[in-house]
């Protein structure tokens, strides 16, 4: 019997909670959903694991979690768990929920998904076989003003999708190059780790840089709210002095015409940011800043864009897995859908690939 079926004859009551596994308590691991997750009074945190026994054993014993493992194959075994939230390095990324999909577990995992766009596919294929949530961790897609601009697109507001612009610039150029403090400052009192300065300096762990780092935010944004096909990807990606690239500009065509610039710097000098994207239809534009936490939307007709202030907080934290815990007790619906993850990873893949072969790559 699988674990997420076995848990499920234990009773309907309303005060039933989601048996949850984290895999990976680093960093974001324990302040983006270890700690959410405990907070979380539909969810109960059975178990954590860490490749590193005495860090799982901190956190389980600061969080009050039952039982640590540094074999993530024994918890999936053994704990009779909903779903797993894997926030480890993004390498292992995909052994790590093949295995749990395997097991008949929900998986919500840190993005970047995974690397490679068969890779992605394999996942999307077992999880829809075995009728299992799969979703990746987009926090901006749970922020008001994105939630309306999907609407407005929904609704034709726009009209016909025709060009994309987005463009996202942070100080990420110290984490490429391994110097994680500029960022991430010391460590906190309570032990909670920073990241270790291969996390994103390592090609083999990281996979690559603002593209993974930085982009992947952008496009799981865009394709949340425009909810286009990927068809056609020309990149160009500069690395400067380091391993990883530091400045990508990222063209996309999709299916139905439309095309989209995707780019990114992580050297600006520290403090400085930006975040927007455009939208641009034959009837009307969206321009959207994230980091302003603002929306404007201009359509035809109209003398001027008009503010669009859609109710909700912003909280990058508890969206996510609170979404996800939702889902699986059937109270919501998955609200970054496995499309998302999987074309996302489709641009990606095939963005890094135009930019060292220097030719347009087709997505399948």
């Amino acid at each position: 019997m699988q674990a997420s079926s076995l848990y499920s004859t234990r009773g309907e009551d309303l005060m039933r909670k989601a048996r949850i596994g984290v895999i990976g308590v680093g960093w974001w691991g324990t302040v983006g959903h270890l700690e959410p997750l405990i907070k979380d009074e539909k969810a109960e945190v059975v178990a954590v694991y860490s490749r590193t026994e005495a860090k799982a054993k901190q956190r389980a014993e600061r969080y009050g979690v039952s039982r640590y493992y540094s074999d993530y194959r024994r918890m999936i075994e053994e704990c009779a768990l909903d779903g797993v939230v894997i926030a480890t390095t993004p390498n292992v990324h995909y052994e790590q929920a093949r295995y749990a999909l395997e097991h008949g577990l929900h998986v919500l995992m840190e993005k970047p998904f995974v690397f490679k766009a068969e890779q992605a596919e394999e996942l999307a294929r077992l999880a829809k076989q075995k009728g299992l949530l799969l979703s990746v961790c987009y926090p901006t897609c749970f922020y008001p003003w994105v939630i309306e601009g999907r609407r407005q697109v929904r609704a034709g507001t726009l009209g016909n999708l025709l060009l994309i612009n987005h463009m996202y610039t942070q100080r990420t150029y110290d984490l490429l190059k391994g110097d994680v403090s500029g960022m991430f400052g010391e460590p906190r009192g309570d032990e909670t780790p920073r990241p270790n300065d291969t996390s994103y300096s390592d090609p083999a762990i990281a996979g690559g840089g603002v593209g993974h780092t930085q982009l992947t935010h952008g496009i799981g944004e865009t394709l949340f709210m425009c909810e286009l096909r990927p068809v056609s990807v020309f990149a160009y990606m500069n690395h400067l002095d380091v391993a990883m690239d530091v400045v990508d500009v990222i063209g996309v065509r999709f299916e139905n015409g439309a095309l989209a610039t995707f780019s990114a710097t992580g050297k600006i000098p520290q403090g400085m940011s930006a975040y927007p994207t455009q939208i641009l239809g034959d009837k009307g534009i969206l321009n959207i800043d994230t980091f302003r936490r603002s929306a404007q939307l201009w359509v035809e007709g109209e003398p001027k864009p008009r503010e669009l202030a859609p109710e909700g907080e912003v909280d990058i934290f508890s969206p996510v897995p609170g979404n996800f815990v939702r889902a699986i007790l059937g109270e919501e619906e998955l609200h970054v859908g496995t499309d998302i993850a999987v074309n996302a990873v489709k641009i990606l893949d095939a963005a890094y690939r135009s930019a060292a072969c220097g030719r347009a790559v087709d997505i399948a």
